[in-house]
């Protein structure tokens, strides 16, 4: 009778007073929480054409205490999904693992074929996975989403807090049987991630992209970029990379990235950059009727300064139609260094543009009292001085747009359930109109009868400047003979808004002349944009 007594006071206890930690440790036994990934928001052009989304995938994983033959499951597991056999069985032995994964994201026939073989303690969760439809087009800016789909490369990375969504969690438990894992409804809600849309033009991207590799393969370079801008809004309309090598397309459906150079690659501008000179001259007052070019010989502290041509007296507009580099050295000779390292900061050079993409290059600008007693001459030819084409071209959108300094972007606006919020463009007012329409009439007369007439397109209104820049050699410790960027930057003022777009050509062979090299390439962007006419 007393132990009756004992035994039915035990089972009382445990029933009243230890109820919650039994029903915790049977829970534990029967359920498990997993974290369920939310889907992951697309991303679309400015012509709302689909550049990434997420498709739906499966993955496959198991239940360690389940499976009685590790051996044997680990072999037909390889066999079927080409998972090494050794890695299988390592994670079906881990001590007290009730979850491990087999294999992540598996297409619906895999699935099938594996769900015949009936095969106890696996099972499947339904995964996301990104996919780009086109192909390399947009490889250098869309980036890389890893296995678990957060963005880790480009603008996936850059706006992966609107992409991913919100995750959501689940509760996976055996069913009577104890063989199968069944997953039960959400506990907690799922918030697919929002859409991005970008400014990028897909058509203009195209194009951008065709021709710059057409013209890289032509004269054997070593690789190139392409910027075309809104001039009025600092919008992105196409951005284009090209190293010589890299496939078009994606192995598996996955993204093969490449550099973002525009961005992130820093070089000398050569002649190109003469166009800080020309807008600080003017708006100065430091314009001079004519300027004697020394024959194209002209002793600086510390060197000898030639143009390619040997010039006399030259006119203000010559000097940069004929792109002299005695004349510009001396315009901001006259100015003075502090004067103009003044407008090399108005211009924004030194800084990043802001573009809303990881891992812009700031460039180069060493303040003025660091300045040598050759700098005053040569940094305003383009040497000496670091920028990204992006840089670049925003100098030309300033002249092109009126005088205001954009900042680029690439996305547009964000959206969810079908409300969009658009993202601002921001731009300040850094020259007078006056001032930048002088400018860009002499940039006008650089296209039509100076060193960019390759850039001429009939019957539209187009400036711009050539460059073509020694690439410095640090193992000789000076300029090389041999190795050469050729760079364009202009600007179409016949379209609906002005454009301007920016190339730069990368150790051409063929021939090294931005004349040659560089202002073709623009000709032929800017023929398709004046006939589709971006809007």
């Amino acid at each position: 009778m007393g132990l009756f007594l004992v035994l039915s006071l035990r089972i009382a206890y445990l029933q009243i007073y230890r109820r919650d930690f039994f029903t915790q440790l049977s829970e534990r036994q029967h359920y498990g929480l997993f974290q369920i990934k939310a889907k992951r928001g697309r991303i679309l052009s400015r012509n709302k054409d689909v550049l990434a989304e997420s498709l739906n995938f499966y993955s496959v994983f198991a239940d360690p205490f389940f499976i009685n033959d590790k051996a044997r499951y680990a072999k037909i597991l390889s066999q079927e999904l080409g998972v090494p056999r050794e890695r299988l069985l390592s994670r079906l032995k881990m001590k007290g693992r009730r979850f491990v994964w087999v294999k992540r994201k598996i297409n619906w026939h895999e699935k099938k074929q594996l769900e015949k073989l009936n095969l106890s303690g696996i099972g499947f969760i339904r995964e996301d996975q990104r996919f780009y439809p086109e192909a390399g087009l947009f490889s250098s800016l869309l980036g890389l989403v890893d296995i678990d789909n957060n963005g880790i490369e480009g603008i996936e990375l850059y706006y992966d807090h609107y992409l991913r969504g919100k995750q959501g969690w689940v509760r996976a438990m055996r069913d009577g049987t104890s063989q199968r894992l069944v997953l039960t409804p959400l506990l907690t809600r799922l918030q697919e991630g929002a859409d991005l849309i970008l400014t990028l033009d897909t058509r203009i991207q195209y194009w951008s992209d065709k021709y710059l590799r057409e013209q890289v393969e032509e004269f054997q370079a070593k690789k190139g970029s392409v910027v075309v801008m809104d001039a009025a809004s600092g919008d992105i309309l196409a951005l284009a990379n090209y190293n010589g090598t890299k496939e078009s397309g994606r192995g598996d459906n996955r993204l093969n990235f490449s550099r973002n150079d525009a961005a992130i690659e820093m070089f000398e501008p050569g002649s190109v950059f003469k166009v800080v000179a020309l807008v600080a001259a003017i708006a100065e007052g430091e314009v001079p009727e004519s300027i004697y070019c020394e024959d194209g010989r002209f002793r600086i502290p510390g060197s000898v300064l030639r143009d390619w041509r040997p010039y006399g007296e030259l006119s203000f507009e010559e000097v940069f139609h004929k792109s002299s580099n005695i004349g510009v050295a001396k315009i901001v000779e006259s100015m003075g260094r502090d004067k103009f390292y003044e407008y090399l900061r108005k211009f924004g050079l030194g800084e990043r543009t802001g573009i809303d993409f990881p891992g812009e290059i700031r460039g180069s600008l060493r303040p003025a009292e660091q300045w040598s007693r050759t700098s005053t001459y040569i940094i305003p030819i383009g040497q000496e001085i670091g920028v990204n084409l992006l840089q670049l071209a925003r100098i030309f959108a300033v002249i092109a747009n009126g005088g205001n300094l954009v900042a680029p972007r690439l996305a547009e606006a964000v959206c969810r359930q079908a409300t969009c919020k658009g993202f601002d463009s921001k731009k300040e007012n850094i020259f007078s109109e006056s001032v930048v329409n002088k400018a860009r009439d002499i940039l006008i007369g650089a296209v039509e009868q100076g060193t960019g007439e390759r850039a001429a397109v009939e019957g539209e209104v187009i400036g711009g400047k050539t460059g073509t820049a020694q690439k410095f050699d640090l193992e000789l410790g000076r300029y090389s003979p041999d190795r050469y960027r050729a760079n364009f930057a202009g600007f179409i003022l016949s379209t609906s808004r002005p454009v301007v777009i920016a190339v730069t050509i990368d150790e051409p062979k063929v021939s090294h002349f931005g004349g040659v090299v560089a202002a073709p390439l623009f000709q032929k962007i800017a023929e398709k944009i004046v006939v589709y006419d971006v809007e």
